[in-house]
């Protein structure tokens, strides 16, 4: 059964076997709530984060040369990776500004990315002056489709930017194999994904760079 025809079935299933009694009016207008617990808040933080944070604020060493803390940040997110290099830049989109700056992408320039993502992904290529070009999902993986990019390629195309959307993985053995047989480089959109895996080693650290945010909706944030 394909994912999507699991997922409909399990999600209809689920809302039957959980659906509150109701007279048939909206929580709003006088019917019964689905939930009576308070949401929980995002992000979730403790006293570590306080400390933390505190600790920064009173010693008042804010930038990297003045302090050890972004230091520490980028050995202790290397060593997690698995990857021999990590370099803090202020947030997910200066990555990928960094990443595709360092490649030389300019004006004439194409850009192979998925239409589902968040804007930062074809913002990073506009502000390059470079044309960013769609290919679409796999509708059951909701990742960049690898079997159609091929058919995107132009002389002009200098990178392929692939999103491991919502956790998830793109599908890296046939977008690495691509790049390599077309002499293309792969820059990895990771910043939804932290931690997670392709084959065993984590997203962000197989193609040429890989690229985080740790805004606050991210499952592990700054």
């Amino acid at each position: 059964m394909k994912r999507r025809t699991f997922a409909g079935a399990v999600t209809a299933a689920a809302s039957l076997s959980a659906a509150p009694a109701t007279n048939g009016r909206l929580a709003l207008l006088g019917g019964a709530p689905v939930r009576t617990a308070k949401w929980p808040s995002w992000p979730r933080f403790d006293q570590l984060e306080e400390k933390a944070l505190l600790d920064v604020l009173r010693g008042g060493h804010w930038g990297r040369g003045s302090g050890k803390a972004v230091s520490r940040f980028e050995a202790d997110y290397a060593r997690l990776l698995g990857a021999p290099h990590v370099v803090a830049t202020a947030n997910g989109t200066s990555a990928l500004i960094a990443s595709l700056g360092a490649l030389g992408i300019g004006p004439g320039d194409e850009v192979i990315v998925p239409p589902y993502t968040f804007v930062a992904t074809v913002n990073a290529v506009l502000l390059h002056r470079a044309l960013p070009v769609f290919v679409d999902s796999d509708l059951d993986t909701f990742q960049i489709d690898a079997r159609k990019i091929e058919a995107k390629i132009t002389p002009r195309t200098k990178a392929i930017l692939p999103v491991h959307m919502a956790g998830g993985a793109a599908n890296l053995d046939d977008i690495l194999a691509l790049g390599k047989r077309r002499n293309i480089p792969v820059i990895e959109d990771a910043c939804q994904a932290h931690l997670g895996e392709w084959r065993g080693k984590k997203v962000g650290t197989l193609g040429l760079t890989g690229c985080f945010s740790f805004q606050a909706s991210k499952n592990l944030n700054s």
